[in-house]
């Protein structure tokens, strides 16, 4: 059976991850977008990457967008400032959940050795 697990969620998108492939579905807007595992984080890394503090100080037209691309997973979005920070919000929550996750399965399994 296909249940997606809702990872994390922020008023602007969610993130759910697939038990059946162990694939990461970010839905943010009209964006969805499905990942494996080490696209996730190379995307995750190109949009932390973005230096959203110049961009903010830059008063030129160009600063107020930013071009995201993940071709491996057809994402071609421009975004604005705002939307990048909420998606940076959503990539980012959705790691820190994946990590948790990792670390209590991990300590859980670890545990029920010793019993």
């Amino acid at each position: 059976m296909n249940t997606p697990n809702e990872l994390f969620r922020t008023v602007k998108g969610f993130s759910v991850q697939c038990d059946l492939t162990s694939r990461i579905i970010l839905h943010f807007g009209e964006m969805q977008a499905t990942f494996r595992i080490q696209d996730f984080l190379n995307f995750r890394r190109f949009i932390n990457s973005i230096d959203i503090r110049s961009k903010i100080f830059d008063l030129s037209d160009e600063s107020d967008y930013e071009f995201v691309e993940a071709p491996q997973v057809n994402i071609y979005h421009k975004l604005t400032l705002c939307e990048l920070i909420q998606l940076r919000e959503l990539v980012n929550g959705t790691h820190f959940s994946i990590e948790l996750n990792s670390l209590l399965h991990q300590l859980l399994f670890k545990e029920s050795e010793l019993v």
